[in-house]
């Protein structure tokens, strides 16, 4: 909750609005604005099973059948004029590396049964398939120049597995989901179509898939996918794969020229530490200054918005962020979950966690944007909302659920550490109530000009033990330099921040 007042030296009372605190929603590519809480059920919606017809090759008849998930379908074909015997795995750890999994569910925080699955069910959801090589024999010409025109050879897909090396999903696979992993995504960046891939299994491709664009968020172009299906009898026996292109090449080329111009800007004023911190709390006052909420922009759900329209929701700021950081050196993850806004319940959202000095922390750009809380329902005045809330940068897991719930896509690390929150090291942070630190935080803000001070308390009791003393008791007089008989204030109840305005 946020309140909002002012308050006067001779009068008792005082005004409080209450207003809910932000809200913000996710989609992964296509939809505007944020619709859908996973991963798996945003793919599902999307044109990932699409109809995709094949040209017959050479001896081969098909018979078509369509199967029909939502609004979309593939097609499934049939060779009746020849046999095959195929040999391939159905080992689950084909996909996911399970000492990854363990390592990682160590780490995770502990979720209310009703904001999130449990690790039972989540590992359930992730889909185990199988697993295949592809031979020169089973290919007709047809598929090996869809290979080839998508740049998959083995020495290609060995040097590109080098490359992704770090990247936080794709670690979590194991060499056969790497395989699949680079396939997709050397057909994703040549934008190639109905390639072969070396899996059997649809369940094997969307949660590759997913995978590929955590990874990936400067594929702007794709919102999807499909494939296509190659059986003999009720066997599956080949899969080929295609993204779905929202542009042209040509239109793809553009877009990219204008985006690294505006990434070039944006880096060339980062400032130069070793100290991850500054870099990190930069891109989020980038973001949060050169880009305006904004739900009706078509291109809401990828990084043009932010870096060519500066109008983008909340997948394109983490989007963002994460191409930004990631181009500073700084690992970033994309988040998926829920939030509750002034005008609806768990609407989806997205948002990052950064590992900034060797430590998780989660960084929420959106709910950092003033021009997001008035827009979703905020109605305090928005003069008296902070340009940056930084409630948001930097915060631990414990702290992003009081008002977030983080989804199933992907196992993420438990973020424990306050050392890098921006209240803590811009020593705006209370773990006592005593008088005397407020009045040096006030005294250091007059000194520097600042319009506000802000004031982060560590929990509820020290909050509430404040807001009496300076709000209820009108202590903050105290605090204040010159003749002043009216201070405005702003607070937040959800983070326990207190903000006063000078």
């Amino acid at each position: 909750m946020l309140f909002g007042g002012i308050l006067r030296v001779r009068l008792l009372l005082f005004k409080k609005r209450i207003v809910s605190i932000l809200g913000i929603l996710l989609s992964v590519a296509l939809l505007t604005g944020c619709q859908y809480s996973s991963l798996d059920e945003y793919l599902e919606l999307l044109g990932m099973k699409d109809s995709y017809h094949d040209e017959p090759a050479d001896g081969e008849t098909y018979t078509e059948s369509t199967y029909s998930d939502t609004d979309s379908s593939y097609e499934s074909f049939s060779d009746d004029t020849k046999e095959e015997s195929d040999s391939y795995s159905t080992d689950p750890d084909d996909y996911l590396d399970e000492s990854l999994i363990a390592g990682i569910e160590e780490s995770m925080p502990d979720y209310d049964s009703d904001e999130a699955a449990d690790d039972s069910s989540v590992e359930d959801g992730i889909f185990f398939s199988t697993y295949k090589a592809l031979t020169e024999s089973e290919l007709n010409e047809e598929m090996k120049a869809a290979r080839d025109k998508a740049g998959i050879t083995n020495e290609s897909l060995d040097k590109l597995k080098e490359s992704q090396q770090g990247l936080y999903a794709y670690e979590r696979l194991t060499n056969s989901g790497k395989t699949l992993y680079v396939e997709i995504l050397s057909i994703l960046q040549s934008m190639a179509e109905n390639v072969p891939v070396s899996t059997t299994s649809s369940d094997a491709i969307d949660l590759v898939f997913n995978y590929v664009m955590l990874d990936h968020p400067e594929i702007f172009y794709v919102d999807g996918y499909k494939y296509t299906n190659y059986t003999v009898g009720d066997e599956i026996t080949k899969v080929s794969f295609s993204g779905n292109y929202t542009y042209s090449s040509d239109e793809v080329a553009r877009r990219q020229s204008l985006i690294n111009q505006a990434v070039n800007e944006c880096l060339a004023g980062a400032p130069s530490s070793t100290d991850d911190y500054y870099a990190v709390k930069y891109i989020y006052e980038y973001l949060i200054q050169n880009t305006e909420y904004d739900a009706s922009n078509p291109d809401n759900q990828n990084i043009c918005s932010v870096f060519i329209d500066k109008r983008s929701v909340c997948n394109g700021y983490a989007k963002a962020a994460q191409y930004l950081l990631n181009k500073l050196g700084i690992q970033t993850l994309l988040v998926t979950g829920t939030v509750n806004t002034k005008k609806a319940r768990n609407v989806r959202h997205a948002w990052n966690i950064v590992l900034c000095n060797d430590l998780y922390y989660h960084f929420d750009a959106t709910w950092g944007d003033s021009s997001y809380q008035v827009g979703n329902g905020e109605s305090a005045d928005a003069t008296k909302l902070p340009a940056v809330n930084y409630d948001y940068l930097n915060v631990t897991t414990d702290e992003i659920l009081k008002n977030h719930t983080i989804s199933d896509d992907i196992y993420l690390p438990t973020c424990g550490s306050m050392n890098d929150n921006y209240y803590v090291r811009e020593d705006e942070y209370f773990t006592t109530t005593e008088m005397a630190l407020v009045k040096e935080l006030f005294d250091r803000r007059y000194n520097d000009g600042s319009e506000s001070v802000v004031m982060k308390c560590a929990n509820k009791d020290i909050y509430n033990t404040f807001f009496n003393q300076l709000i209820t008791e009108r202590g903050v007089f105290d605090c204040m330099q010159g003749d002043t008989s009216t201070v405005s204030y702003t607070t937040f109840e959800d983070t326990n921040t207190i903000i006063f305005w000078l």
